[in-house]
């Protein structure tokens, strides 16, 4: 008895449909995996390449007297920030000098002495009665009020400069990365203290930001320290610590539109 010719046909059918099921299940996970291939290829040639090592410090500082803050990424420091920048850091004690470029381009530059915060110490030191927190707040708009606008042409040279700036990358590896850095110098010599370049990558496809929201990218870096708010403390070890860092530090969804 002659075979039927319908069972090579549906064999061949079945090898087909095999086929095709593979090539749409590959084709599926190479669709919810390609940024994960993608991005830790491209990460691990720009992690490898120089500077090397991408973080380091080579002294600390307790009394600085003057530094300057510019931030090129965001860029510039706002109105808020620049208040809680003088809260966090111009004590009058171990930094009487303070200057922060602004998003317009132009340079604050912020002084204070110790009795500029002598009723939130006395507050604090149970010496008088009154809110800590909202003292503060009111020293530094004080100080803030009396700061003084220079350009970069006319300001002053201080004694050490914290700088932020984005990383090139092309356009290619901006689809999946970001990379930026943060340089201490001391003025006088010219010498770098501290320097941290991160590399920050984009959330995957299979884990998207769903708890922290407005976070274009994962927060713990592929290379270099994960925060740069607050890499300063690493040199300027007198940063007094309060709850909040400028707002301009955290790498936003708005800034990522800006910046692709």
């Amino acid at each position: 008895m002659k075979p039927s010719v319908a069972q090579p046909v549906k064999k061949r059918t079945k090898k087909i449909a095999l086929w095709a099921s593979i090539i749409l299940f590959v084709a599926a996970l190479l669709a919810l995996t390609h940024d994960i291939i993608l991005t830790n290829i491209l990460a691990y040639k720009i992690c490898k390449s120089d500077p090397q090592p991408k973080t380091f410090t080579k002294k600390t500082v307790e009394y600085p007297d003057s530094i300057y803050w510019e931030d090129n990424i965001y860029p510039g420091f706002n109105e808020k920030d620049r208040l809680l920048m003088i809260r966090n850091y111009l004590d009058g004690v171990h930094l009487k000098t303070m200057a922060l470029n602004a998003p317009d381009g132009s340079i604050y530059l912020f002084t204070a002495t110790e009795k500029d915060w002598q009723n939130s110490r006395d507050i604090k030191a149970y010496k008088r009665e009154g809110n800590y927190f909202n003292m503060l707040s009111v020293e530094a708009k004080v100080i803030a009020e009396r700061g003084i606008n220079f350009t970069r042409q006319t300001m002053p040279q201080l004694n050490y400069s914290v700088t932020f700036n984005p990383v090139s990358l092309t356009p290619f590896q901006r689809r999946y990365l970001w990379s930026d850095e943060v340089k201490i110098v001391d003025n006088k010599t010219d010498e770098v203290l501290a320097y941290n370049r991160r590399l920050m990558r984009r959330w995957y496809l299979l884990m998207p930001d769903i708890g922290i929201g407005r976070q274009y990218y994962y927060p713990h870096a592929m290379c270099g320290m994960s925060s740069y708010a607050g890499f300063d403390q690493r040199v300027f070890v007198f940063y007094k610590t309060v709850s909040h860092h400028p707002a301009h530090m955290g790498i936003t969804r708005d800034l990522f539109k800006k910046l692709n």
